[in-house]
């Protein structure tokens, strides 16, 4: 889910009462008379009423064992019925169950109150089911938040975590929400509940944990095709064409920034990988990628979606922004790959691949056991460190990130289908498609990471170098795995695409 604008969420703030009908279905609530007993509410029709009620059954019991353990929740009603109390009051209870509390606070319910049940009056207490998971680990990002500083963060999470606190830190509640831009507390702890739980989901994915969710559609003629989805709920689309190694596994460790950025991206496979099928035949491999984007922009209503390509995904990012030229709103080149003509050319690590791929098709199979084999050995993340250049600023960086995980995935992705996705795109990348590069396109930004680039007598970059829109962003020593690297400076470009229509790009040293 994309994180919500507080703004937003508290510009027009409910009323104290439960009947303002601003609780989502998922909710789970009650309200009880000060005596703890049920009151019966009104409430739409929810897609399962036993599980509903049973959740309610056992949040009173909750209540009840809360009656027992302390004075805490006493000493709120007491507070409440003596009416010394205010409507921003709030009690957070812990329950049995790990990252789950109570949200108590007290509601006018009016008339309804008393006819409710024994005891009920014009006030009671609604309880509500909130999920806080709160490792400490997740300190920093409240902090950077809300603008609080570390004691402010400690009495935060006490008071989320249903903790007792002391009358300073009890009376220091308003001050923090009113600082968090918050109505009150109740508020605050609920929009902290839905950011760490967010929060913890994208760092699941970022660290290669698990997969983000996916969605599956067909192009015209029928071709399936899965897509990834990451970043923000709402924003800039960005469309990531992945390359043949590492899969969405560049953009997947970008998570965090993606939805903080506001850039909502899709990731489609190509025929071949995960589980879009069937692989393209040989010299259709372009033709069949632009047809899933053009699918993918009408199935999701996609305006204007920027292209993010990285490595030999450059080559198909670009083939589709001339072919869909006002459709798509821009181009992002990570680290392209240049053509390949010759065997020196290629990375160690797939030479062997691509060899059988243009020379001896029938021993391709044996080959790509044998080599998905060897990187499982070695280390999935052998399929990104063997890209940078020993001693360059690259190399070091990327000696230091945890990229086991996520390139495990993405091998696993490679080789769902036999390695059929790559062996298709080993096919098309030592033929000279760069005719099929040349012509105008919207606003481009190449970044690459090495000055030499720059110079190729083969590469990409002689073709459009003199072409409209298309600019140039250097980081030396970054190399051939940028996108790990150097996030802030895809983000950059990709908010620099997205901001201004005509853009004036400027070199980056």
């Amino acid at each position: 889910m994309s994180r919500p604008n507080p703004v937003k969420v508290w510009k027009n703030p409910a009323v104290p009462g439960w009947e303002d009908n601003t609780v989502r279905e998922d909710d789970i609530w009650i309200l009880v008379t000060l005596e703890g007993e049920l009151l019966q509410t009104p409430e739409p029709q929810a897609r399962e009423p036993d599980l509903r009620e049973s959740a309610k059954q056992e949040l009173l019991c909750w209540v009840t064992r809360a009656q027992h353990v302390d004075g805490t929740w006493q000493g709120f009603v007491d507070r409440i019925g003596s009416q010394d109390f205010s409507w921003q009051d709030i009690l957070v209870l812990e329950t049995p169950v790990r990252n789950k509390t109570l949200l108590c606070r007290p509601v006018w319910v009016g008339a309804e109150g008393a006819e409710g049940g024994a005891g009920g009056g014009p006030v009671a207490i609604s309880v509500e089911l909130v999920d806080v998971c709160w490792p400490g680990s997740a300190n920093s990002f409240i902090a950077e938040t809300f603008g609080l500083n570390a004691r402010e963060v400690h009495n935060l999470r006490s008071l989320a975590l249903g903790q007792e606190q002391d009358l300073a830190q009890v009376e220091d509640r308003a001050r923090i929400a009113a600082k968090a831009g918050a109505p009150g507390p109740a508020d605050l702890v609920r929009l902290v509940g839905f950011l760490l739980q967010e929060h913890a989901s994208d760092m699941a994915i970022a660290r290669g944990e698990r997969l983000p969710e996916s969605l599956e559609f067909r192009d015209s003629l029928g071709r399936v095709t899965q897509c990834f989805r990451l970043g923000a709920e709402t924003g800039q689309p960005v469309i990531f064409v992945h390359g043949m190694l590492d899969g969405i596994a560049g953009v997947q460790q970008m998570q965090p920034l993606l939805r903080t950025g506001g850039f909502r991206v899709y990731a489609p496979l190509r025929g071949g990988y995960g589980g879009s099928h069937p692989p393209p035949e040989k010299h259709q491999q372009l033709d069949a990628f632009v047809a899933q984007i053009e699918a993918l922009i009408d199935q999701e209503n996609l305006r204007r979606p920027l292209l993010l390509g990285h490595r030999s995904g450059v080559i198909f990012a670009r083939a589709a922004a001339l072919r869909l030229r006002g459709r798509v709103g821009g181009l992002l080149g990570v680290a392209p790959a240049p053509p390949l003509p010759q065997a020196r050319d290629y990375r160690r690590n797939h030479r062997a691949l691509a060899l059988c791929a243009r020379f001896v098709p029938p021993l391709v199979p044996l080959v790509l056991k044998g080599w998905s084999r060897s990187v499982q050995q070695q280390g999935a993340s052998v399929l990104v460190r063997n890209q940078a250049r020993a001693g360059s600023k690259g190399w070091e960086q990327i000696r230091g990130k945890k990229l086991e995980s996520l390139l495990s995935l993405s091998l696993s992705m490679i080789m769902e289908q036999g390695g059929a996705g790559l062996l298709a795109d080993l096919k098309l990348v030592p033929d000279d498609w760069r005719d099929q590069m040349i012509g105008h396109a919207e606003q481009t930004v190449y970044l690459c990471g090495a000055e030499e680039a720059l110079v190729r007598q083969n590469g990409l970059y002689p073709q459009v170098l003199g072409a409209e829109k298309i600019q140039l962003r250097v980081c030396s020593g970054a190399g051939d795995v940028l996108l790990y690297v150097c996030p802030e400076l895809v983000l950059a470009a990709l908010e620099d695409l997205s901001s201004v229509p005509n853009p004036e790009f400027s070199q980056v040293g």
